[in-house]
């Protein structure tokens, strides 16, 4: 065999092994399961999670979701089971990626009350949400069918992050003078406003920010990352917790005791 055939022939062995090694290693795009199987693997991986077994519930819901074969609904289940798995195992990155996929699937998607308030995975549920929710509310702002309070929102925002407080401070009043179709960017303005006025050392006008917060939402909470501040959690902890006595229902009168005849 001449020198040229014998290169070919051995370059062409090497394809080979590469195609055949490629296979063996697997990857989303070797993962062949039909619908049936898909959904067996799915199911297997969820009774795997409720029995502990978290590294196999894993194996089972990776393979399902590289199938492409789950419903949306099933898809994002994997997700979060994934994330509760990652966090309960004190992987808060892999935790938080799962949630991002889940979120970039379904970005209506929440947590029952019971999940978001979780000790472990609670905390970067919120936090992933919340940081999702602020890129949407900044891709809105940007759209061509933005609103002017829409647009005046994610300036503000903009410029808060760049550290110039009172253009943002103009813009979010702006916002919220201008009208914001949506609840929670309505809130979003309150919140960006009362964190700048507690920087800037406005007090009475941080106060405010946040009772007027609570006043359309009770229940309103911030990014476990914000929560903390040392500039506003003061003021925020007892707003909320104003309102969270404001909304409590009032006790029921004692009733009297009735008195015998003689």
């Amino acid at each position: 065999m001449s020198r040229m055939k014998f290169a070919v022939a051995l370059l062409a062995a090497a394809v080979a092994g590469c195609a055949q090694l490629s296979q063996q290693a697997g990857g989303n795009n070797a993962v062949v399961l039909s619908s049936t199987e898909a959904q067996s693997r799915y199911q297997q991986g969820l009774s795997d999670y409720r029995e502990n077994r978290h590294d196999a519930a894993l194996i089972e819901l990776n393979a399902a979701l590289a199938s492409n074969q789950l419903t949306a609904q099933d898809t994002a289940n994997a997700y979060k089971h994934m994330a509760f798995i990652h966090c309960m195992n004190g992987r808060e990155l892999q935790c938080r990626e799962q949630f991002q996929a889940l979120l970039k699937t379904d970005p209506k998607f929440d947590l029952s009350v019971a999940e978001a308030n979780h000790p472990q995975w609670g905390p970067v549920w919120r936090s992933t949400k919340g940081a999702m929710e602020e890129r949407l509310a900044l891709s809105r702002g940007t759209s061509a069918n933005a609103t002017p309070g829409q647009q005046k929102l994610a300036e503000g925002i903009k410029e808060y992050d760049a550290g110039r407080y009172r253009e943002s401070l103009a813009a979010l009043q702006a916002a919220l003078k201008a009208g914001l179709p949506a609840r929670n960017d309505e809130l979003r303005a309150h919140k960006y406003s009362a964190f700048i006025y507690c920087i800037t050392q406005r007090n009475r006008q941080c106060q405010n920010e946040f009772k007027q917060i609570f006043a359309k939402d009770p229940e309103f909470e911030l990014l476990p990352s914000e929560a903390g501040h040392p500039t506003w959690a003061g003021i925020y902890r007892s707003e909320k917790a104003a309102a969270a006595k404001k909304a409590a229902p009032a006790p029921a009168p004692a009733k009297k005791a009735s008195k015998k005849a003689s």
